[in-house]
């Protein structure tokens, strides 16, 4: 009986450990008709990390905190740690091949919003 409760502890021990375990992403796509470089950390309910626009280079970068939402991701983006836009993303972790493509909305300051396209290029 103690070893069947000690298995059972275990199991969810590392189920639970997993669950919270950062996986990183770095992606190459489009917002709008701009080319990004987009890199996340992720746990199974919450991601950080940072992106840029190909035109400004890797050293002016965006900061990126999200949520996952069940279906979707919503990522709030910050410059210089002031709101400048959001995301709202279909990101799929729970798959094994899930991760690969990204696809959503941006909606910057001024309410514009723009199709989001992003590919997996390397797991980090």
């Amino acid at each position: 009986m103690k070893k069947k409760i000690l298995i059972t502890l275990l199991s969810l021990f590392t189920f639970v450990t997993l669950s919270f375990a950062d996986s990183g992403y770095v992606y190459k796509g489009k917002i709008g008709n701009y080319p990004v470089v987009v890199t996340l950390w992720a746990t199974a309910a919450y991601a950080s990390g940072e992106y840029y626009y190909v035109s400004q280079g890797p050293y002016k970068t965006l900061q990126l905190e999200g949520v996952n939402r069940g279906y979707y991701w919503d990522f709030t983006e910050t410059l210089y740690g002031d709101f400048n836009g959001s995301f709202r993303l279909k990101w799929n972790l729970a798959t094994r091949t899930g991760y690969k493509t990204v696809t959503g909305t941006y909606t910057d300051l001024k309410g514009k919003t723009y199709k989001v396209v992003l590919n997996c290029i390397r797991l980090l």
